[in-house]
């Protein structure tokens, strides 16, 4: 088995994302296009807070004020509006920029924020390795992305590739090619 260092992939490209990022959409591929397509729908309805592109009417950023820092979603929305330079899936016509995955879908922003596995409390499992937080902004605000330097690249051409990078202090994470769509895992010892 040939293993691709996910790092060295990215370091290549010379683009600010996270490897686990990438390794996240692998691994969340059909769901993170599932996101988007639900956006798309005409009778799509947001639940939960309504995020603006602008923070100043968000009670978490007003709670955090203070720290001098944004709530998790409008970091994850800042970052995306003030990226210069992101990774773009020529596949799927998805971006990437640090540990977020995005794409506008009509009027509205789809951001899928992937945390790292180094914030795991207790016990590794699927669904804890698989975490991805979405959601979608509808501002009236936001037309179009900026116009960013792009990277491209074909996810497909690493659905069926063992990708690696670090997971915690004590393993990393390889990706295992099921399909051309879905992707499994396992974890390797660092030392």
């Amino acid at each position: 088995m040939r293993v691709v260092s996910t790092d060295q992939l990215i370091e290549k490209l010379e683009v600010d994302v996270y490897p686990i990022t990438l390794i996240k959409f692998l691994l969340n591929k059909r769901k993170i296009l599932s996101y988007f397509s639900k956006a798309a729908e005409e009778n799509f309805e947001l639940r939960g807070p309504k995020y603006k592109i602008n923070q100043e009417d968000c009670q978490e950023c007003k709670r955090k004020i203070d720290d001098g820092v944004e709530c998790r979603q409008h970091t994850s929305i800042s970052r995306v509006m003030q990226a210069d330079k992101v990774l773009f899936d020529l596949d799927t016509k998805t971006y990437f920029y640090m540990n977020e995955i995005f794409r506008m879908v009509g009027n509205r922003l789809v951001i899928v924020y992937c945390p790292h596995p180094k914030l795991i409390v207790g016990s590794i499992n699927d669904s804890k390795v698989r975490r991805i937080r979405p959601i979608t902004i509808e501002d009236p605000a936001l037309t179009v992305l900026p116009n960013f330097k792009t990277i491209q690249f074909i996810s497909s051409d690493l659905m069926d590739q063992h990708l690696k990078c670090w997971f915690n202090e004590e393993f990393s994470i390889i990706t295992i090619p099921n399909d051309r769509n879905s992707t499994n895992w396992c974890l390797v010892s660092n030392k």
